[in-house]
């Protein structure tokens, strides 16, 4: 009797480490996975940014859609990246619907000639500048995140 329970103790206890070796075995796949996960969502964030300056930089405007689409492939930013990025990407958009805005009031036909539209001019072009600078610079604001580009 004594034989039998000493070779029940010996198997539960290989039963007990063998699953505990697969629990970290599947925690260790788990934690690749996350990894690369988090890889891929980073990169398709800096995709997304560049894609938006690109389009910019090709049609000198935005629509409403092309803006919507981009905040929302990014809101997950903050999540993703530090501060600075995430704000980054704020201002991109940010900037985007203000040049958005800052083109259709110059498209607007009661808007005429003199300090108004002037003024919305030089805003525009403010904007559109510092967005149209950005595609030269985005790699530079990644740099901390090597894995991404």
């Amino acid at each position: 009797m004594l034989l039998y329970l000493s070779i029940l103790q010996t198997v539960l206890l290989l039963l007990i480490a063998a699953g505990t070796a697969y629990l970290v075995y599947r925690s260790a796949l788990g934690a690749r996975g996350t990894r690369r996960s988090l890889y891929s969502r980073r990169s398709d964030v800096y995709r997304d940014i560049v894609r938006i300056l690109t389009l910019l930089s090709q049609k000198g405007d935005l629509r409403k859609e092309e803006l919507l689409d981009f905040r929302s492939r990014t809101q997950d930013a903050a999540l993703l990246f530090d501060a600075e990025i995430a704000a980054y990407i704020d201002e991109i958009y940010t900037r985007g619907v203000k040049l958005m805005s800052t083109n259709e009031a110059l498209k607007a036909p009661t808007l005429g000639v003199g300090d108004e539209r002037d003024q919305i001019t030089v805003e525009n072009a403010k904007h559109l500048i510092w967005l149209a600078d950005q595609l030269s610079r985005v790699k530079k604001k990644f740099q901390n995140y090597p894995d991404v580009r």
